[in-house]
């Protein structure tokens, strides 16, 4: 089983970030799904776990990619901020985008608010924002791997 830590639009809150590490001791991954994409350094401070991250709208200077496909245990993993397929509007460009590179899910951020939908056979899902979140408190996904299970949840981050 793996254990997948996703954050978005961190906005260099450092304080949130720690608290979402220690929060969830023992993931196995992290994933930065951009605005600060360079809070993705202090992450790997925090933890022994692989760090991924992948650029925002607000990321100009940084050299993450702007998406990712990660396979864990058999799953593809689609990682984007959200901006380019404009998911403040609608998920649709998102779920054709996953769906073309054969994801089993797509994350996303830029919205700062928590999401889970179906596309076809594809989950979207934004975690919502860990630095300025638009809802009531900062949250955080955890995505979960089970052999051929892979389900998601919102954890909102409290001050541990």
């Amino acid at each position: 089983m793996k254990r997948i830590l996703v954050m978005a639009d961190t906005h260099g809150n450092k304080p949130a970030i720690a608290r979402a590490i220690k929060q969830f001791p023992g993931i196995d991954m992290v994933i930065h799904l951009g605005d600060h994409a360079g809070d993705a350094a202090y992450v790997r401070t925090l933890t022994d776990a692989e760090v991924m991250a992948v650029r925002g709208n607000c990321d100009w200077s940084s050299d993450e990619k702007s998406k990712r496909l990660i396979d864990v245990d058999g799953k593809r993993i689609l990682a984007v901020h959200g901006h380019k397929q404009n998911v403040k509007s609608s998920l649709l460009r998102l779920g054709l985008l996953a769906q073309e590179k054969g994801a089993d899910i797509a994350l996303f951020g830029h919205s700062h608010l928590p999401a889970e939908k179906l596309f076809g056979n594809v989950i979207l899902y934004n975690p919502g924002s860990l630095g300025e979140p638009r809802h009531l408190r900062p949250s955080v996904g955890i995505v979960t791997i089970d052999g051929s299970r892979l389900s998601v949840k919102t954890h909102t981050v409290t001050n541990v």
